[in-house]
């Protein structure tokens, strides 16, 4: 019998000290950078037992009624026989995988599995602190060491901790876990929570490790940036686990890279890509003393000058290493990359490095089909080697937190990202329920201060097609305003709205720096992809004047049985059509002071599966294996290579003014204009031409052709208006770089005067 939904009584487990020193479980919330600290790994063999989870019971509060219940079963007992357990290589979905691209190919299992692990501990590591780091654990669990209740974690995409010094002992020592993964659908209170058109796997997703440190030890290091010339702000906190008043020395120091070295992408570890110590004036050691039991932020502004900035596709990187010392021994160490590089919104513009850039980028899930959601640095380095050779300068790290070393390779190849936390269609009763229990609030914390150092992330995205918007207002609110007064990162906050969902008006935007919408027009919100795609973008702009206006998802599907190949390429080519009409800055560098559109996402470099099993998405650019390319491949190559091979997106030129072009106007009957040129036209690295209309009457789709030595190049216009943009990279090119006329034919009982006829490098006449 189904068990009646009651609201979890779990609540939020992260929380700040006076001094903004963010807590969970106990504990400082630990950077997760990898480090070269002793650590021993709990990948490999474990013991599985699957069972059907009372998920009502699963997010109730951990009482130690709740503790010893669940623990009757004697599943986290040491003398447990398990020997009937399956076994089970961790991490990795706890769903079957085939590694084949069809529905079902991915088991469907959402529901309670526990694990158990035995452990060596060596008596060396007595006395020294323990770190339990956990990657990702879907969807909620709970964890014994030697019967010893350890704590919970709920939410399947972000990192948490717990110190485990003193329940390990020398020798054997036992790791019991169980987790509970609620369908999606049949709960109000977890995150997500409608059957979202992506895949939930349950399970120990990602790795999980203990970490060994010294008592005294440095549980945080925090960069800034402040500017483009070399001011940071450093905050870390050294954390005394011990039960005396310790006296330390932190020495810092500063490390150039170079994003040229042949070992640039072996290894996630900051302290693998050090080069030359920097010297730096004022920096010098300094001594604490930290009372039992307490955690001390140091926070110092530090100049480095000179600096070679991080910027797109130029992944110039520093590295911050800390060390602890205690008697001029060394006793811990951290090491941390960071970059210099600043972003501000001006007006409907973005704005990194102090220059106005336009992101053209595309979305990746962080899935495979033999490995499921479980990442490896290998697998994240492969990934981008092939999306970095789509030509995009952005990547929408899909609808969850990736893995924390997905970041740290997105600032080695130099590509800015936008990283969203997982309320995907969110309805009022779901904000209802987080604003009750908030752990859409916990996970926003662990997204952001997990990887808190990243240049590559210029964007934080709160939520993705949610329907309500009085409660999703608000909650955009809240996140804004503790993201700036508790932990400012200097990063853009937006979001992915449905642009049915209110509409262009969306209130929900208001507290936000930059819009963000979905665009699916001609596919779910009506209209045609060009005329809905321009329509909503104008409206847009005119609702939030002095916002950056972005589009954070479009395309379509092309079918497992790749009978859309040829729609995929029809839509795509025809929404980046309208939105490329406003970009920001155009091709050849050029500021369009009058663009607002400053971001436009493809949605997806490769298929994915999703959860309901009844088909696996084809929205890629490529199939699952990541090797075989649809017929879109080549038009987005193209086109994005168009757009950002020479600036990489950054406006390096003031706005070029619209140039006026001779030509002669010749009527060719009541439905034909025909304009010829004393000199053929070149147009081949132009954009746009817009013909201005002196007169025109009843607005239907006319058609323009470009002739050159007796071929042809079209162009249908479905609106007129009184200029006319035609974008010059969609004609043939063996045409474009010798156009000898121009015919424009349209219905019987139009008419059509041309005024004049003007190159454009931004779409606009100024």
């Amino acid at each position: 019998m189904e068990e009646q939904y009651i609201e979890g009584t779990l609540t939020s487990t992260f929380s700040f000290s006076n001094d903004s020193i963010p807590y969970q479980n106990n504990i400082v919330y630990p950077s997760f950078d990898p480090q070269e600290r002793k650590t021993i790994s709990l990948s490999g063999s474990w013991k599985k037992k699957r069972f059907n989870a009372n998920h009502n019971w699963s997010l109730q509060a951990r009482t130690e009624e709740w503790i010893l219940k669940t623990a009757q079963e004697g599943f986290t007992l040491l003398s447990y026989d398990d020997s009937d357990w399956e076994l089970k290589l961790l991490p990795s979905p706890e769903n079957h995988l085939t590694g084949k691209e069809e529905i079902h190919a991915a088991e469907t299992y959402e529901d309670g599995v526990w694990y158990r692990k035995w452990i060596y501990w060596p008596e060396e590591y007595v006395n020294q602190v323990v770190t339990l780091k956990c990657l990702g654990v879907s969807y909620i669990s709970d964890f014994w060491i030697n019967e010893t209740y350890i704590g919970h974690h709920e939410g399947g995409f972000t990192p948490f901790a717990f110190d485990v010094s003193q329940h390990l002992k020398p020798g054997e020592n036992l790791i019991a876990v169980r987790i509970d993964n609620p369908p999606w659908t049949t709960r109000l209170d977890t995150v997500p929570a409608v059957n979202n058109d992506f895949f939930n796997y349950t399970g120990i997703i990602q790795n999980l490790y203990f970490e060994i440190v010294p008592s005294l030890l440095i549980s945080r290091v925090d960069v800034v940036p402040l500017n483009v010339n070399g001011l940071i702000q450093v905050e870390y906190v050294i954390e005394n686990r011990t039960n005396n008043e310790q006296r330390a020395f932190v020495d810092p120091k500063f490390y150039s890279t170079d994003f040229h070295a042949s070992d640039w992408l072996k290894n996630p570890q900051a302290k693998s890509i050090c080069k030359d110590e920097l010297s730096i004036n004022g920096l010098s050691p300094c001594t604490l003393t930290i009372t039992a039991g307490e955690s001390k932020k140091v926070k110092e502004t530090i100049m480095i000058p000179n600096p070679n900035l991080w910027s797109i596709r130029e992944p110039h990187l520093y590295v911050l290493g800390l060390t602890l010392l205690q008697e001029e021994i060394e006793i811990d160490a951290f090491y941390t990359q960071f970059g210099f590089r600043t972003l501000i919104t001006e007006g409907a513009h973005i704005k990194l490095n102090n220059k106005s850039v336009f992101f053209a980028g595309v979305a990746r899930h962080e899935e495979w089909p033999e490995y499921g959601r479980t990442a490896s640095w290998d697998r994240i380095v492969d990934d981008f080697t092939t999306i970095a050779d789509l030509d995009v300068n952005l990547v929408r790290t899909a609808h969850y937190p990736n893995h924390i070393e997905t970041f740290i390779a997105l600032d080695r190849f130099g590509i800015p990202s936008m990283s969203e936390i997982p309320l995907w269609q969110f309805e009022t009763e779901h904000y209802a329920v987080q604003e009750r229990r908030g752990i859409s609030y916990q996970m926003w914390r662990e997204m952001i201060l997990s990887s808190y150092n990243r240049p590559s992330i210029v964007m934080w995205s709160t939520q993705n097609e949610s329907k309500d918007i009085t409660l999703r207002k608000h909650y955009n609110e809240q996140l804004v305003n503790e993201t700036k007064t508790i932990y400012p990162d200097g990063r853009l906050l937006t979001q992915s709205s449905a642009a049915d969902q209110p509409g262009f008006h969306d209130p929900s935007m208001e507290p936000l720096d930059v819009a963000g919408w979905t665009m699916y027009f001609g596919i779910f919100h009506g209209s045609t992809p060009y005329e809905g795609t321009k329509h909503f973008v104008e409206e847009a702009s005119k609702a939030w004047p002095n916002k950056p206006i972005i589009n954070t998802e479009y395309g379509i599907w092309s079918n497992a049985d790749e009978s859309n190949l040829e729609k995929q390429v029809e839509i795509y080519r025809d929404v980046q059509l309208a939105l490329l009409e406003k970009a920001t800055v155009a091709p050849n560098g050029s500021l369009n002071s009058n663009g607002y559109v400053a971001a436009i996402d493809y949605w997806t470099a490769f298929d994915w599966f999703v959860n309901h099993n009844q088909f696996y998405q084809t929205m890629g650019i490529y199939h699952m294996d990541r090797k075989t390319k649809k017929p879109l491949y080549d038009y987005f190559k193209r086109d994005h290579k168009r757009l950002l091979d020479q600036t990489n997106g950054f406006a390096i030129k003031e706005e070029i003014p619209a140039e006026s072009i001779e030509f002669n106007s010749h009527n060719q009957g009541r439905t034909k204009l025909k304009l010829t040129f004393n000199d053929r036209l070149d147009l081949t690295d132009l954009p746009y031409l817009i013909i201005r209309l002196g007169q025109f009457t009843q607005p239907d789709p006319i058609h323009i052709y470009f002739h050159s030595n007796n071929q042809l190049s079209s162009f249908t216009t479905f609106t007129l208006e009184k200029d006319l943009i035609i974008p010059i990279w969609t004609l043939n090119k063996d045409i474009s770089n010798a156009v000898d006329s121009i015919s424009i034919e349209y219905k019987e009982g139009q008419s059509l005067r041309i005024e004049n006829l003007f190159k454009s490098y931004t779409g606009e006449l100024n």
